[in-house]
């Protein structure tokens, strides 16, 4: 890149973080697209011209909708960008390209789930509950899809009790789903500048990995649950059970980046892997278990041997 096209970008990125928070405010366009827009202007203008210039242009490009229009623009606005910041002191600092990740993905996780943890907590009224139930199965009749359910012994009133319960359980799991895309928008915008400034440091996705001490987040989130549980207290509970949510997510992909590199492995008999290509199709929800649970005791066994310097 040379040298012109540099400061242009720099300039860009700047005037991004400056605009961007106010038009999505005024435009009613804030959304995935725009978190992600303000995340690559903070890390390539951070990168560029240091962390305190990205964070001083994200800051007043924040605090210029909050003047004009009080305390409502933050219903509005998400503080997903402000992840990119964390992502810059680390690169600062040289961590290893994991530990960067993990921590700028803890804190987009964190910020993504803000806005709808009271929410969350407080719960979804009967009354409301009955209203969206009752359009669901108004639907479900027009389309004639409660039709085929009766043809398969599922009436009403079971249909209504499975709607209750689902509605209620993606309630208490929207902090934990938000955290999901935040650390999604995090991720793809990390990767992508990392190929912008072609570090050398690039891993493939069969080394994929966290740091070790990530699995304290698991610990962590298990015993808030069984906590809760135990004491009956509803907010601790619900922390731990979207704290497991996200470790799902993410031992998830952990634990694909594991299978593909055993499956490319020379050690292993190639009708083996077949064997094992074939089981995933046939137990499909038994392999994704599997793979989660592969992705977890990866973080402390590491079964791939990889260098924790990474």
């Amino acid at each position: 890149m040379y040298v012109k096209d540099e400061v242009a970008v720099s300039y860009l990125a700047g005037a991004v973080l400056l605009t961007f928070p106010w038009l999505g405010v005024i435009w009613g366009t804030w959304g995935i697209i725009w978190e992600v827009i303000l995340l690559l202007a903070v890390f390539l203008l951070g990168r560029r011209n240091g962390l305190i210039i990205a964070a001083v242009c994200l800051f007043i490009g924040y605090a210029i909708p909050s003047l004009g229009f009080g305390v409502s623009a933050f219903n509005q606005m998400t503080l997903v960008p402000f992840a990119g910041l964390l992502g810059v002191w680390g690169w600062q600092k040289h961590w290893p390209v994991r530990v960067t990740f993990f921590w700028g993905a803890a804190l987009a996780a964190i910020l993504g789930a803000i806005p709808v943890i009271s929410f969350a907590a407080q719960g979804i009224d009967s009354k409301t509950l009955g209203n969206m139930v009752n359009a669901i199965i108004q639907q479900y009749q027009t389309s004639g899809l409660l039709k085929v359910l009766k043809q398969q012994g599922i009436d009403e009133v079971q249909f209504r009790d499975s709607l209750q319960q689902f509605i209620q359980v993606f309630v208490l799991i929207m902090p934990g789903l938000e955290a999901i895309v935040a650390i999604a928008e995090f991720g793809v915008v990390f990767s992508l500048v990392r190929r912008w400034f072609r570090d050398e440091d690039h891993i493939a996705f069969t080394h994929w990995r966290l740091p070790w001490y990530s699995v304290w987040g698991v610990i962590l989130g298990i015993a808030l649950y069984l906590l809760g549980d135990q004491f009956s207290w509803t907010v601790m509970r619900g922390i731990g059970i979207n704290i497991m949510v996200v470790y799902a997510a993410l031992a998830l992909m952990l634990g694909i980046s594991v299978y593909i590199y055993l499956l490319k492995s020379p050690k292993i008999p190639r009708i083996l892997k077949w064997a094992i290509i074939i089981a995933s199709f046939l137990y499909f929800f038994l392999s994704v278990v599997s793979l989660i649970m592969f992705g977890l005791f990866d973080l402390v066994f590491n079964f791939r041997h990889l260098p924790e310097k990474m």
